[in-house]
This record gives C-alpha cells, sequence and structure tokens, in this order.
C-alpha cells in the first residue's frame, strides 16, 4: 500500500506528510525503494527551497518583476492553490522516509509527515472558540481568559461541539464532564484557554485549558492528530 508524501508551500510553504506503515511491512521494503524515496524527497526539498528564494527576490523587485521556474515534478505530483499561495507537491511511496505526525520547517518550506491538521481562532454558536480540523472532524473548544485576565471556568463548557465530517453531523457531548480524582470541586474554577500552535497543514494541533479550582490546579490538554477520527483529551498537572 503506498502512502503520500506531500510538500507544500505558500509563497513558498512546502511540506510533505508520510502516513504511518508498520514495521512488519517496511522490513520488505527494498533498500533501493527506500534510497530513491529519499533521493526524490530531497531533490524536491531543494527545489522549492530554491523557489522560496526566488519568489523574495522578485518581492523584493517590485512591480512588474517577473521569473521563469522550470521543475520536473516526478515522481510526484504537483499541485498550486491560489486562493491560499500554497503550493503541493505529492509523493507516493511505500517507503517510510519520516515518521508519522512530525513536521521540519526551513524558512517557508516545511517538511513533514501527515500534515493535514489546522488550528485557528474562531466562533461556534456566537461563542468565542478554538477550531481543530483534520480530515475526518471539526472540533470547537471555548476561547476564553488568558494569561494575566483568568476567566470563570467549567470543564463541562469547554468542549463546545464536535462536527464528525464523515458522518455529517454533530456528536453528542451532553455528558461530557472533567474532574480529577473524581472530585467535583476539581471541575470548576478559573483560568484560560490557549492554541500551542495555529496555522494549517499541522501534524497536530493542541488547544490547553489552565484549570485553577480550589482542589487543583492542572491543564486539560485537547489534541486532534491528523487522520485519526477521535479527540485525545489529557489530564496535567
Amino acid at each position: 500500500m503506498k502512502k503520500g508524501v506531500t510538500f507544500i508551500s505558500a509563497v513558498i510553504f512546502l511540506a510533505f506528510s508520510v502516513g504511518a506503515v508498520t514495521v512488519i511491512y517496511q522490513a520488505a521494503v527494498p533498500v533501493v525503494d527506500r534510497m530513491q524515496a529519499a533521493a526524490a524527497i530531497d531533490d524536491m526539498r531543494s527545489n522549492f527551497i530554491e523557489i522560496d528564494k526566488i519568489i523574495s527576490e522578485v518581492a523584493s523587485e517590485g512591480k512588474g518583476s517577473k521569473r521563469t521556474i522550470f521543475i520536473n515534478p516526478e515522481p510526484g505530483t504537483l499541485y498550486v492553490n491560489g486562493s491560499s499561495d500554497v503550493i503541493y507537491w505529492l509523493y507516493e511511496t511505500s517507503a517510510l522516509i519520516f515518521s508519522p505526525r512530525t513536521s521540519q520547517t526551513f524558512g517557508n518550506v516545511r517538511i513533514g509527515s501527515n500534515l493535514d491538521t489546522s488550528a485557528a481562532e474562531g466562533s461556534y454558536d456566537g461563542n468565542n472558540a478554538y477550531v481543530l480540523e483534520n480530515e475526518h472532524l471539526i472540533v470547537y473548544l471555548n476561547r476564553t481568559g488568558n494569561s494575566s485576565t483568568y476567566a470563570d471556568l467549567r470543564t463541562t463548557d469547554l468542549l463546545l461541539a464536535v462536527y464528525q465530517k464523515d458522518l455529517q453531523q454533530y456528536m453528542n457531548l451532553t455528558n461530557l464532564n472533567i474532574t480529577v480524582d473524581d472530585r467535583p470541586d476539581s471541575s470548576t474554577g478559573n483560568g484560560y484557554t490557549f492554541i500551542l500552535e495555529a496555522g494549517n497543514n499541522l501534524p497536530y494541533g493542541t488547544v490547553s485549558a489552565y484549570v485553577n479550582s480550589t482542589y487543583l490546579a492542572y491543564f486539560i490538554n485537547f489534541t486532534l492528530e491528523s487522520g485519526t477520527d477521535f479527540l485525545e483529551i489529557e489530564v496535567t498537572t
């Protein structure tokens, strides 16, 4: 089974995404295949870095400046998204070149694995929200307070909604309540929510809530990973 490798460039922003492949399967992939895949990816990375440099030069030269660039996308496919000023390079390979859900950034060029998640500010039903989205889910989380000004918090109010894109429906969240050590007094207090990293083409998105309750001060981390159809919820102190 082949997995997608994607380069993404936003004037120029580049990334590539490699799906997870089991170690057992990888043992059967010939070394030469992995070498060829690595060489193709490295060549395109160099091309995108050069394109990034050229675009910066043209932008600095002012109106009317232009360059002609020749790119051979083979063995992959090149896509251009004019609305978001993004260039994608998709390459199908069975070789595991990168660990899933990892990324590296070189200026405006991003290289990574499973970069299909976005994280941004938004709204839901009239409420300020942080929005995490991948191929399967759209998650809306309460956006309130900040590190300087705490707001009243109830853990039942943190997760506003989850939309399942495959089913085209919102999930039932009426019974969601987060406590520590089964203590009711840990579910209320004051604090704030914040987004770990905003942007598109991320391996995962995380929104955290700092809860200062009378029982304990702690963090709740809501994480949506690329390719998953579930939300991870973790409590840390």
